[in-house]
């Protein structure tokens, strides 16, 4: 196999609670990851020397170096070596900074790539251990599953399976936030560890069967964001005025959803 191309989709978080601060400066979250059907798409191949090179459309991903695939790259080559090198070509749809994992979809599937391409024969959890040094979001991605309860920072990962189908509105601002900023302004107290991962799993399959989401869907960051970004309110108004009652940012925004039973109701 000499290239291979691979879709990187984006996620929704319908529930987002922080639990508090860790000693370690980060917070301690219980969240549950949606996949959603808007995709990157990432096309591998193999080149001549130890080099790594990426290209992409989008103007603002062009400082490799910051790039979250490169990270991935010299993340996975410490743990693996291997002959060659990779060219790397990804075609952006999802927003950047916009808290639908956009980034951290495309490293887990440049990592889940590599290690087709180059036959390095790593499991799932090693390629989730490199992944979560780049971005906390990055294992749910890795496991490609549709849905999860993610602790700890939102690299512990846990499956939460679902039948049917569900349709969203989705609002992307022409703004966007800094993550990092917006858990530095977040007002938390310092953490009680608290495990909610039961009652989450039972209160989502009550509210799945009967299409009801609205005193489920939670996200704590939203305030904090929108006093960094006052703007957000107006969004979340249209959402309102149009009667979508089960609405939310997704992650710390500036991306918000609503939530529909069918595709005509969307």
């Amino acid at each position: 196999m000499k290239s291979l191309t691979v879709s990187a989709p984006a996620k929704v978080n319908l529930f987002l609670q922080v639990l508090g601060r860790r000693r370690d400066g980060f917070h301690e979250l219980l969240t549950v990851f949606h996949r959603i059907s808007l995709k990157d798409r990432l096309t591998l191949k193999k080149i001549q020397g130890p080099e790594f090179r990426l290209r992409t459309t989008h103007p603002k991903l062009k400082r490799i170096s910051e790039n979250l695939i490169y990270k991935a790259y010299r993340e996975l080559h410490r743990v693996r070596g291997w002959k060659g090198g990779v060219e790397v070509f990804l075609k952006k749809n999802i927003p950047i900074s916009a808290g639908l994992g956009g980034g951290s979809s495309d490293a887990a599937h440049f990592l889940l790539a590599m290690n087709r391409l180059f036959n390095l024969h790593l499991s799932r959890q090693t390629l989730s251990r490199i992944g979560a040094k780049l971005g906390s979001d990055i294992p749910f991605f890795i496991d490609q599953i549709n849905q999860a309860i993610g602790t700890g920072r939102g690299e512990k990962i846990k499956p939460l399976p679902m039948k049917g189908r569900l349709w969203f509105v989705l609002v992307v601002p022409h703004f966007w936030i800094s993550t990092a900023l917006v858990y530095k302004k977040l007002k938390a107290a310092a953490l009680t560890r608290i495990s909610r991962d039961a009652t989450i799993t039972s209160a989502f399959s009550g509210d799945w069967k009967k299409g009801n989401f609205g005193h489920f869907l939670r996200n704590d960051l939203f305030l904090t964001s929108s006093r960094l970004k006052p703007e957000l309110k107006r969004f979340d108004m249209l959402f309102e005025q149009v009667g979508s009652r089960q609405r939310l940012m997704s992650g710390s925004g500036p991306s918000m959803f609503s939530i529909h039973k069918s595709k005509r109701e969307a």
